[in-house]
């Protein structure tokens, strides 16, 4: 008992030592030391690929020092995913990382922290010999990203076989060290970031393989002139979570009924009267019910997919009216119910299988309806927060969705993040009633935090999906008058940049009862004629 307790009691003599008792509080020892960490989460070997960006999660480095992250003691994947507590040069983090040979690696870090705190840090990179020190940029915009990526400028060499590659802030500046503390005490300006320095996750890719990675990429590229000359269109989510007009059951208890009354001349009506070019419909929100045929589903579960084809009745449906139809699909919905263990079995995630689906559901939705369907994945949501956090197989994916229309745009959702891959067309990210920044050029330009992106904005009117029950009225209105929208669309209209909006449904789209909020079909039939002319 005794040597146990001289032991704890050296250990923490040893902690003190070097994080530096002096600067360091109780409150803000080695928290990666005291949390449980699941085996899924814990560092291990990367293997580098030598044509493909590889992106290794912070927090699965080995943090040293006060560096810390949210509680990971299940297989759970959260989105809250920084490494913070940077308050001295002991506060480390180390990757191991096997490289299929000896080369140079370009190295892109994405972290955050406000703009006083980053105009004074300096990061540093070591892997062998080489040593990389780079001021941090502070951020000089004032909506999303709230990580943003940094190219480093030089490269970092990295032998054959195995290399360790640390990373740590070189003269932590006081900014830095109050905002950690404050971020270690709990009290983060919000759950995903806060102002202090963040590290989200660094990538590495041989400087050789860039070429060929930028041919493929331009070989790949959607047209979307098409939604430019559309100026904008509808988003509507047909979401498992939604109500009926009357009652109190969620959509999906009652999905396929809900489908088979799916009143589909009465909803071509609706968005004809909006004046909308194209149409985001949902699909996978929520859980996992799919509205239409899908093999790929039914051999994983049963009773999920429709035997009516709802999705070719809207394309043919709009169709007549020279309205795209694209799907939303959110990869994070109800998949444990779907798939069961996406994490993987064991002690070793593998995510292999999860995204061999994936792979295997787009391919096929976009093989079934070809180029009628204007794309099989416009807007993939929580990609930012799930697929990227996988090291996701953004080109395999890509392609699949192409399969069957090579044109269709891709929409990764970066959300809080900058571009999640260079194999996507254009920017997706969940907006609000009234963030509509128009970004520079700069932003789209290389090594800019949208680079190859077309700028697509987001929006809604009167929410996403309504989460409480309608009793047979609308219970959200519009954010701003008609007027204040007209000019919205205006401003997006004169700077080229398609607007997408979405507009609060009802589960049961029925000629019966309105389905989106009349006072939101007023607004849009005023922003048709002010966009439009009719």
């Amino acid at each position: 008992m005794k040597k146990s307790i001289i032991s704890g009691i050296s250990s923490l003599l040893m902690i003190l030592t070097v994080c530096g008792a002096s600067e360091v509080s109780a409150q803000a020892l080695p928290n990666s030391q005291q949390r449980v960490i699941h085996p899924n989460w814990a560092p291990k070997t990367w293997q580098l690929r030598s044509n493909d960006i590889t992106t290794i999660m912070g927090y699965r480095a080995e943090l040293d020092g006060n560096l810390t992250h949210a509680e990971r003691s299940t297989p759970k994947l959260v989105k809250d995913a920084a490494v913070y507590g940077f308050i001295n040069d002991n506060d480390i983090m180390t990757w191991e990382v096997e490289s299929p040979s000896e080369g140079q690696y370009a190295i892109a870090l994405l972290y955050c922290g406000s703009s006083e705190v980053l105009s004074e840090c300096t990061v540093e990179i070591t892997s062998g010999t080489t040593t990389i020190k780079e001021e941090t940029h502070p951020p000089t915009w004032d909506w999303k990203p709230f990580f943003q990526r940094h190219h480093l400028k030089k490269n970092l060499v990295l032998k054959a076989g195995i290399n360790k590659i640390t990373l740590r802030l070189v003269d932590v500046p006081e900014l830095q060290i109050s905002a950690a503390k404050k971020a270690l005490k709990g009290e983060k300006r919000n759950p995903n970031f806060d102002n202090s320095f963040g590290l989200w996750s660094i990538e590495l890719v041989r400087t050789e393989a860039l070429p060929e990675i930028e041919a493929r990429v331009k070989s790949t590229k959607a047209d979307i002139s098409w939604m430019k000359e559309g100026k904008y269109g509808l988003f509507v989510h047909f979401s498992s979570l939604g109500y009926a007009f009357n009652g109190n059951t969620r959509l999906g208890s009652q999905y396929h009924e809900m489908v088979d009354a799916f009143d589909v001349d009465a909803f071509v009506k609706a968005v004809v009267e909006t004046g909308a070019s194209w149409v985001i419909f949902t699909c996978g929100h929520g859980d996992q019910h799919w509205p239409g045929p899908n093999n790929t589903i039914d051999q994983l579960k049963p009773g999920f997919t429709c035997e009516r084809d709802l999705i070719r009745e809207l394309i043919d449906g709009l169709k007549k009216h020279d309205i795209r139809f694209m799907l939303y699909y959110n990869p994070n919905s109800g998949m444990d119910d779907l798939y069961g263990n996406v994490y993987g079995d064991g002690d070793t995630p593998d995510p292999s299988g999860y995204f061999k689906f994936l792979e295997s559901l787009f391919r096929e939705v976009s093989l079934r309806y070809g180029e009628d369907l204007a794309s099989t994945a416009g807007y993939v949501d929580d990609s930012g927060f799930f697929l990227y956090q996988y090291d996701a197989p953004w080109e395999a994916l890509s392609k699949a969705v192409k399969a069957g229309n090579p044109n269709a745009p891709v929409g990764w959702s970066q959300n809080i993040l900058p571009r999640l891959s260079p194999f996507c067309d254009f920017t997706v990210t969940d907006g609000n009633y009234s963030e509509t920044t128009i970004y520079p050029d700069s932003f789209f330009e290389k090594n800019g935090q949208y680079e190859g992106l077309n700028p697509v904005i987001w929006i809604y009117m009167d929410g996403w999906i309504n989460n409480r029950p309608y009793n047979g009225t609308f219970k959200k209105d519009p954010h701003y008058s008609a007027e204040e929208y007209i000019e919205i669309f205006k401003k997006f209209d004169k700077a080229n940049i398609p607007i997408t909006i979405n507009l609060t449904s009802t589960s049961d789209i029925t000629a019966e009862h309105p389905f989106f909020n009349p006072v939101c079909m007023d607004i849009m039939k005023q922003v048709r004629k002010a966009i439009k002319g009719y």
